[in-house]
C-alpha cells in the first residue's frame, strides 16, 4: 500500500477515514473506523472493488517504484532493501511525501510483505521501519476475486497509524479527503493500466511472481 496521501499515504497506503459502514456502493468508497485504547488515530478498513484481475491489482498496488506516479503528493519511492526466500520476503521501500505548508517534506521507509494464502489472492503486509512523521505504522491489503463478479476484485485494506504527537490533533481530519483521493488514485490507476497499457501491468505481475517464488524482483544484484 498510499496506495496513499499526508501521513496516510505512508506506503500507500495509511488511511485515516471517518465513517461507520463496510460496505461496497459502487464507485464509493465506505470506510469503517475503530477506535483502539491508546491511539490516537483509528484503525481503518474499507473494501473497493477494482476492475481487473487480482495479480493484476496487487502487482500495480505493489509496484513500489511506480507508485509515485499516481498516489497524491508521494515524491519518490524507492526500493532500497530486498530479502527474499523459500518462506519469507520483506521489500523494504524508501519513501518521500509532499506535506501541507508549513511543513517539510516527510521521509519514511517501510517494509513489505507478500503473500499468496489461497489461490488467486495475494496478501501485501507492511510495516514502518523508519519515519519522521509516525511512531508506528501497521496494516495489510488482501486481493481476490470477486465471488459474484470474476471480473472485478475485492480489495479489503486495513491500516493502523501511531503518528508522532506534534501531528495526532492536527491532521486527524484533514485527513481524509487525501487518503480517499489515493485509494481511488489506486483504483482507477489499476483499471486504466490494465486496459491501456497491459505490458507493464505483466511486467508487474512478473514482480509479483518472482517474489513468491522466492527471487529478487528489484535489486537483483544486492547480496544475500
Amino acid at each position: 500500500m498510499k496506495p496513499m496521501a499526508y501521513l496516510a499515504s505512508l506506503s500507500l497506503f495509511l488511511s485515516l477515514f471517518t465513517g461507520s459502514a463496510l460496505a461496497l456502493e459502487g464507485d464509493k468508497i465506505v470506510p469503517q473506523t475503530k477506535e483502539i485504547k491508546g491511539e490516537a488515530w483509528p484503525e481503518v478498513k474499507a473494501r473497493v472493488l477494482i476492475k481487473a484481475k487480482p495479480l493484476e491489482s496487487v502487482a500495480i498496488f505493489a509496484a513500489y517504484d511506480y507508485q509515485k506516479e499516481y498516489i497524491p503528493d508521494l515524491m519518490d519511492s524507492e526500493v532500497i532493501v530486498e530479502k527474499v526466500g523459500p518462506t519469507s520476503n520483506d521489500t523494504q521501500v524508501r519513501y518521500i511525501l509532499k506535506m501541507p505548508w508549513p511543513l517539510g517534506n516527510s521521509e519514511y521507509i517501510h517494509g513489505h510483505e507478500l503473500t499468496s494464502p489461497k489461490k488467486d489472492a495475494y496478501k501485501v503486509r507492511w510495516y514502518m521501519i523508519k519515519s519522521d512523521s509516525a511512531e508506528k505504522v501497521q496494516g495489510h491489503a488482501l486481493f481476490e476475486p470477486h465471488p459474484e463478479k470474476p471480473e472485478f476484485t475485492l480489495m479489503t485494506y486495513k491500516s493502523l497509524v501511531t503518528p508522532k504527537s506534534f501531528f495526532a490533533g492536527i491532521f486527524r481530519e484533514l485527513m481524509v479527503k487525501d487518503v480517499v483521493k489515493s485509494i481511488k488514485a489506486i483504483r482507477s490507476t489499476t483499471e486504466a493500466l490494465a486496459q491501456k497499457n497491459p505490458g507493464l501491468v505483466n511486467s508487474y505481475s512478473e514482480k509479483i511472481k518472482d517474489v513468491l517464488s522466492g527471487k529478487r524482483a528489484y535489486l537483483s544484484t544486492q547480496k544475500k
